[in-house]
Parts: structure tokens; C-alpha cells; sequence
């Protein structure tokens, strides 16, 4: 791959609508890559750390990364969606995107430095001083954001993801790897949270110094960056920036509260050990999806951006990456649902009995929320951050409301259904406003998220069957039930899809050759 080239995939993308499936596929095969070695070290060390930590110690963790995502009102890294979205302008307003991711930052982090005390004393139910000690930890990540803004706009634009997913993947693997030593190291609740906020500024001065090395193939108005501070539409393009920051950064950090809203509820509402329930679940049932769909928010924006204001091209491109990711994305979550229970008896002990109806019950939530990636990517690539901000601030009322009560009667289960089933109802309604301006309905946004559900239910459905069948033979039908049923149902979810979504088969066929051909050993490709 020649990651400096990327007029070619731009071409592809400009020329036609199906050049963006295929332009979107090259781009995820480096993030996916790497996101494929951490997602398996996650799950190794998720293993390992749920032996050495207990429900109330992750449910303290889950709370302070929370909190440090609620009280980051203006989050650093949107200026770089600002950035994407000005892509023919980016060096021109680099300058000044740069002095504002930086001095949001530090004026973040010091805001969550004050308000630690105050955190501390509101959830009362855990241990002030340590809570507050965390949350002076994580307060600093919004600076390590702000130093890397600029640096990670500039390979996204350049659609230079092999940078990314070699930072990205490298730094999150050390991560990991400390997160274990921590946890056997008895650092409790530190371990989860200390190497996510180092790791952001290794992240940050690798970007930068990739930048500085110069292998960061120059901007496309390069030329014009040393005049932007003589420009005298300086002061005019800056009002401009801030402005579209600020409504971005609202958007952002309206979305970043209703995902992890549950977690700060509950902690107020319920206990430390339903928080700790809900969050462990959380962090496992989004490991798969976060494997397949997550990377495209980083791909997709700019390859949206590069169609222009061509609406209807940008939605055809949309509704085709619903639908090929969609095809995979929800059998890997029903089936997860339908074999929760295996896989935690064989691999987990018996404090997170508790957590398994939450994993099967977020589990199917993802089969919905895959559609959250390229959704908001289409929708900060046409700039409509307004409507990204109605949207999620909208969600975030109801969820406030229908959170509370779940989590004070019915804990982390209450939570999680409610959770499913605002997800549920959102997403349709923000792919409808994806796609109204180009004719489509609520009626239309709705089949092309339950269209894979046809397919992959009554296989999930059977699968469960079988686990309720081999659940007599104990570890062993653990076993089978995880290395043979569930493979065979996916595969079969994979086939069927030839008949139910014949588009979709159309779009995964290709794709999947081309994997095979790229790390099949060379004598079954000869």
C-alpha cells in the first residue's frame, strides 16, 4: 500500500458511489489489522484482569473514565473533524485548529482538576480519596488530545492509515500489557485507568513526529500555510473555526455522555458493584463490533468529504456500508448473545455471574449501534453537526430519565434493556436523517438495519438451542458450544445472506477473496 498516494482513492471515491465501499475496505485494512492483534490482547487481558480485580474495583475504574468524559465539554479531538471537513483549506487552518485543540485542553484538564473534590463528594458511595485521586489521573489525557488534534487530522486527510493503525495499535498494546501488570501488581483501579492516559500522549508524540520527520505527505493547500497568518481573512476564519468547533465539539460531547451514561447512573443510583456488572459486560460485548465497525469513523469521514456536497452519492455510499457491515456485524452480535452464557462459565468466575443477562442484552444492542460509526462519519463530513447535536442531546434527555429509573429498581439489567432499546430507536431515526434529503424514508432507514437481523436471528436462535442442549455436559458443552456451534452458525449466517440480502453477498464476496488472497500461504493461491 502507498499511503502517500491517495489521489487514486480519492479518485475512486469522487468518480462513483461504488468506488466507496472498496475505497472504505482498503482504508480499514490497516486499522482492522491492528485492531484484530488488540482485540485479542484486550480479550486476554480482560480475562486476566477480571481474576484480579473485583466487580466493586471496575465498577470505581469505570466510573472515573466516565467522569472524565462527562466533564470534557469541549473535546479536543473534534477540531480535527473541523479539519477534515476543510480539507481543501487544511494547512491554511492548521495554525489556528492547532492553538485551539491545545488550549481547550489544558483549560479541560484543569477544569477537571477543580472539579474532582466536588465528584468525590456527590458519589459518596465509594471511597472519596481514591475517587478523587483517579479522577486527578485522568483529568490530564484532554492536553495529551490536544497535542495529537492537529497531527491525526493531517494523516486522515491524507487517508494515511497505515500511520494511524501503526501508532494506534502499537501504543494500545503496550497499554494493554501494562493494564495486566498493574492489576497483578494489586494497583486495583489505577490499572485501568493510568496506561489509557499515558497512552494518549505516546500517541500524540508519535503522530507529531511522524509529522516532523516528514513522511506526512503534504496538505492540499501546503502552499498557502505560511501566508495564513498574513491572510486578512485571518481574523474571519478563525471566528469561522471556532464556530464550527464549537458546535462540533457539542455534538461530540453529547454523543460521548449517552454512551457512558449508564456507568455514571448507576454509580449514583445503584451501587459500585452493578456499575462494575454493567461495565465489565460493556467492555466485552464491544470488543467484536468495535473490531468490525468502529475503525470506519476514522475511514469514512474523510472519504465522505472527498464526495463534496454530492448528497446522493454520499447516501448511496452510506446505505451500501450499512448494509456490507451490517451482513457481518450483527450475526457476531446475536451469536454472542445466544453463547453468553458458555463463554462465561468457561472463562470467568463466579462474581460475574451477575453480568452475563447484561453482556447477552448489550450484546444485541450492538447488533443496532454498529450503524453509530458511519452514521456520525456522514454527518460531520457534510458538516451538519446541528443536526448531529439535536440528535444525541435528544437521546441524552430520554436516556437521563429511562436510566434512573431502570437503574433504582432493576440495576444493571434495567439499564442495559433501556439501553437497547433507546439505541434501537435512535439509529433508524438518524440513518432517516441521513438520508431524507435524498428521498429516503423512516420506513426504508428501518429495513436497512433490520434486514441483517432476518437473516442472523433464527440462526442465533438455533444456536441458543443447542447450548440449552449440550448445557447438561457441563465444561464440555461449554466447549463445543464456543468452538463448534457458534462457527458453524456464523459461517451458515455468512451463506445465507447469498438469498436474504443478495446486495450485501454482492458487496462481501469481493472483499472476503481479496482478504483470502492477501494471507492464504501461497500454495493455495497457486
Amino acid at each position: 500500500m502507498n499511503e502517500h498516494a491517495p489521489t487514486d482513492s480519492s479518485r475512486d471515491a469522487s468518480g462513483n458511489s461504488g468506488g466507496l465501499a472498496a475505497t472504505a475496505t482498503r482504508g480499514t485494512t490497516w486499522t482492522s489489522a491492528q485492531a484484530v492483534i488488540n482485540k485479542v490482547a484486550t480479550m486476554g487481558a480482560m480475562w486476566v484482569v477480571a481474576l484480579r480485580l473485583t466487580p466493586d474495583e471496575f465498577g470505581l475504574a469505570s466510573l472515573v473514565l466516565a467522569v472524565g468524559v462527562f466533564l470534557v465539554i469541549l473535546p479536543p479531538l473534534t477540531v480535527g473533524d473541523v479539519l477534515v471537513t476543510h480539507r481543501k483549506r487544511f494547512e491554511l487552518i492548521a495554525p489556528i485548529a492547532s492553538r485551539l485543540a491545545l488550549t481547550v485542553g489544558i483549560a479541560t484538564t484543569i477544569l477537571i482538576a477543580l472539579a474532582a473534590p466536588v465528584v468525590g463528594m456527590v458519589f459518596h458511595n465509594f471511597p472519596t480519596g481514591i475517587l478523587v485521586g483517579l479522577v486527578w489521573v485522568v483529568s490530564l489525557r484532554p492536553i495529551g488530545d490536544g497535542i495529537a488534534t492537529v497531527a491525526h487530522a493531517r494523516l486522515r486527510v491524507n487517508l494515511q492509515y497505515r500511520s494511524i493503525a501503526i501508532v494506534d495499535g502499537s501504543t494500545q498494546l503496550v497499554a494493554t500489557l501494562a493494564t495486566v501488570v498493574m492489576a497483578f501488581s494489586n494497583c486495583s483501579a489505577l490499572s485501568l485507568v493510568l496506561p489509557q492516559v499515558v497512552t494518549m500522549f505516546a500517541r500524540a508524540m508519535w503522530y507529531r513526529s511522524i509529522q516532523h520527520a516528514g513522511t506526512v505527505a503534504p496538505g492540499p493547500v501546503a502552499a498557502r500555510s505560511n501566508a495564513s497568518n498574513r491572510s486578512p481573512h485571518h481574523a474571519r476564519i478563525r471566528r469561522r473555526i471556532v464556530g464550527e468547533f464549537l458546535l462540533a465539539a457539542s455534538a461530540q460531547y453529547a454523543h460521548n455522555v449517552v454512551v457512558l451514561l449508564p456507568a455514571v447512573v448507576l454509580s449514583y443510583f445503584s451501587n459500585d458493584e452493578q456499575t462494575g456488572l454493567y461495565a465489565f459486560a460493556f467492555m466485552l460485548s464491544a470488543q467484536a463490533n468495535g473490531l468490525i465497525a468502529s475503525q470506519l469513523g476514522t475511514v469514512l469521514q474523510p472519504i465522505f468529504a472527498r464526495l463534496g456536497q454530492d448528497t446522493l452519492r454520499q447516501a448511496e455510499g452510506f446505505v451500501r456500508v450499512l448494509r456490507t457491515i451490517g451482513a457481518v456485524a450483527v450475526p457476531v452480535c446475536l451469536l454472542q448473545a445466544a453463547l453468553a452464557e458458555p463463554l462465561f462459565r468457561l472463562f470467568f468466575s463466579a462474581k460475574w455471574e451477575g453480568a452475563i443477562m447484561v453482556f447477552a442484552v448489550l450484546s444485541m444492542m450492538e447488533g443496532v449501534y454498529f450503524a453509530t460509526a458511519p452514521t456520525m462519519a456522514l454527518m460531520r463530513a457534510q458538516g451538519r453537526f446541528g443536526t448531529y447535536f439535536v440528535w444525541q442531546a435528544t437521546q441524552f434527555a430520554i436516556s437521563v430519565a429511562a436510566y434512573s429509573i431502570a437503574a433504582t429498581h432493576y440495576g444493571a439489567c434495567g439499564v442495559a434493556v433501556c439501553a437497547a432499546i433507546v439505541w434501537g430507536v435512535s439509529l433508524p431515526v438518524a440513518v432517516w436523517l441521513c438520508l431524507r434529503d435524498v428521498g429516503g424514508s423512516v420506513w426504508s432507514s428501518i429495513g436497512t438495519l433490520v434486514a441483517p437481523w432476518t437473516t442472523a436471528a433464527p440462526i442465533a436462535l438455533a444456536a441458543w438451542g443447542a447450548w440449552l442442549f449440550l448445557e447438561r455436559f457441563g465444561s464440555t458443552g461449554a466447549v463445543i458450544a464456543l468452538c463448534l456451534v457458534g462457527p458453524l452458525a456464523f459461517i451458515a449466517s455468512l451463506l445465507a445472506i447469498r438469498w436474504s440480502q443478495p446486495a450485501a453477498y454482492r458487496e462481501l464476496a469481493p472483499m472476503a477473496t481479496r482478504l483470502l488472497r492477501r494471507i492464504a500461504p501461497q500454495w493455495l493461491t497457486t
